[in-house]
């Protein structure tokens, strides 16, 4: 039960994250580097790779890795449309900077604290 239940849990946000990425705001600013928008893309993927990884459809080091590059997959993507679609969004390499470091500390948080806890 709880396992179908963090299943929905992971498509939900990860749908959520696509959409909230790409969708059209007016006014936006030009890109400038701010410091709390890196800070949210840093906690978006970080979450969004915990998720993924704490779900676990299948336990296997092969599909933890498909987890990875799905996760990175989004990321890349989604910033590349942003760059590219006419939604009033723009591309900027350091949101794909801060989408990486959230990644990356969120495989990091979950091997050294969720997946051992999870195996004793």
């Amino acid at each position: 039960m709880e396992h179908n239940f963090l299943k929905k849990i992971s498509i939900i946000y990860t749908l959520a994250i696509i959409v909230l990425s790409l969708i059209p705001i007016p006014r936006l600013p030009f890109a400038g580097f701010d410091l709390s928008d890196k800070f949210f893309h840093v906690i978006v993927y970080f979450v969004m790779m915990l998720v993924w990884l704490r779900v676990g459809f299948i336990s296997s080091k092969k599909m933890e890795l498909k987890y990875i590059y799905l996760v990175i997959a989004i990321a890349l993507i989604t910033e590349i449309l942003q760059g590219v679609l006419p939604i009033g969004r723009y591309f900027e390499f350091a949101d794909m900077v801060a989408n990486f470091v959230g990644i990356v500390l969120g495989f990091i948080t979950y091997k050294l604290l969720i997946s051992k806890n999870t195996l004793t």
